[in-house]
């Protein structure tokens, strides 16, 4: 009977110490973490700007919203070879390279023909 007594005893002491070590190990850490995260986010600054006039005319912003099976077919589109191998940011540097470039050419041929007249 006593050593039933001392058992139960012992299991709730147990228990509560297993408590407080989860508490201690995995709720403040936590706690700390989740604190840390938003005192971080709150001091950014470089807030991404809304869909507008940026998302319209920066077109490294509009391939960075795409995913990896629409940036493959637009580099399919503008002649990109290789571009089955390549990881997302690859693949947006060398569409955006591949997009400034002809517009740069066509707006080189237009130069052309506007001087022939």
């Amino acid at each position: 009977m006593k050593n039933n007594k001392i058992d139960k005893n012992l299991e709730k002491v147990r228990i509560n110490i297993y408590n407080v070590l989860a508490i201690l190990i995995v709720i403040i850490p936590e706690y700390f973490a989740e604190l840390i995260y938003s005192i971080e986010v709150s001091q950014h600054k470089t807030i991404l700007p809304n869909e507008g006039d940026a998302w319209e005319n920066d077109t490294e912003l509009k391939l960075s919203k795409m995913n990896i099976y629409e940036l493959r077919l637009m580099a399919k589109r503008l002649s990109i070879h290789g571009y089955s191998n390549e990881n997302k940011n690859t693949l947006i540097r060398r569409i955006n390279r591949k997009s400034k470039n002809r517009i740069k050419w066509k707006s080189l041929k237009i130069g052309n023909i506007s001087k022939t007249l």
